[in-house]
C-alpha cells in the first residue's frame, strides 16, 4: 500500500511539471514523448511516469497513437472551434440561471479577479500563465454558481484545450489586451442581471477568440484553412 501511495504522489509531482512545460510552449504539438526518457528524467520508474501521462490523456493534452507512441496532442483547428462552441453552449445556459440567482458576494468575486487581471496587464514581463488561470477562474465560476457538478464537470474537462490553444496560437499580449475589457463588460451585465447584455458580450468574446485563433493558425503555422461547415 505505501508503494501504490509513493508512485502515485510521484504521479501528481510529473503530471504538473508535464503539463506545465506543455502550457508553457516547451513541448508543442505533435512532440513525441518517450517514457522511458522522462522516467530518466525525472529518476523515478516507468508506473508514476504512465499515470501522469493518463491523466493529461484524459484532459487532452497528450494523445496516443496505437502502434506509433505518445504524442502532445495536435490541435485542429475543427476540433477546437467545437470545443469553443461546447464551452459557449454552457455558459450561455450558466449565464440565464445565474443572472437571477447570484449573491452580491459572488459578483464582488469577478470583480476581484477582474482587478487581479487589470494589474498583470500593467506588468513587465506579463506573465500570461497566471493571466491565463484567473481567466478560466473568472469563467469557471459562471458555471460553478449555476450548481449543476456534471454540467460543471464537462466544461472543466474541456478548458485545458482552450487554455493550450491560447498559448500556443495567440499573439499573447495583444490578443489578452484586446478582449480583457469583455471581462468588465460581463461583471457590469452581471451585476445589473442583464442576460441579453449577459450573453451578447459571451457571444462576442467567442467569436473573437476564433477569429484570433484563425488567425494565428493562418499566419503562424498551418497556411490557409478551409471554413468550417455547420
Amino acid at each position: 500500500m505505501n508503494h501504490l501511495i509513493e508512485t502515485s504522489a510521484l504521479a501528481t509531482q510529473i503530471y504538473k511539471v508535464l503539463r506545465k512545460e506543455i502550457m508553457s510552449g516547451i513541448f508543442t504539438p505533435g512532440d513525441k514523448l518517450d517514457i522511458n526518457k522522462l522516467a530518466e528524467k525525472f529518476g523515478v520508474s516507468r508506473s508514476p511516469v504512465k499515470e501522469a501521462v493518463n491523466q493529461l490523456v484524459h484532459e487532452g493534452l497528450i494523445e496516443i497513437l496505437p502502434r506509433k507512441g505518445t504524442y502532445i496532442t495536435q490541435l485542429r483547428y475543427k476540433d477546437f472551434i467545437e470545443v469553443l462552441d461546447a464551452r459557449f453552449m454552457i455558459e450561455t445556459w450558466a449565464a440565464r440561471i445565474v443572472v437571477s440567482t447570484v449573491s452580491e458576494q459572488q459578483i464582488t468575486k469577478w470583480e476581484e479577479i477582474i482587478l487581479k487581471m487589470d494589474s498583470l496587464l500593467e506588468q513587465d514581463p506579463f506573465s500570461f500563465e497566471t493571466y491565463s488561470k484567473l481567466d478560466i477562474e473568472f469563467h469557471q465560476l459562471l458555471v460553478k454558481w449555476a450548481l449543476n457538478q456534471k454540467i460543471e464537470d464537462i466544461y472543466n474537462s474541456i478548458n485545458p484545450q482552450v487554455a493550450l490553444a491560447r498559448a500556443i496560437y495567440s499573439n499573447v499580449l495583444e490578443h489578452s489586451l484586446k478582449r480583457h475589457k469583455d471581462h468588465h463588460y460581463l461583471f457590469e451585465a452581471l451585476k445589473n442581471r442583464d442576460l441579453v447584455k449577459l450573453i451578447d458580450v459571451l457571444q462576442k468574446h467567442c467569436e473573437s477568440v476564433k477569429q484570433d485563433i484563425k488567425l494565428s493558425w493562418n499566419q503562424q503555422l498551418h497556411g490557409p484553412i478551409d471554413e468550417v461547415k455547420p
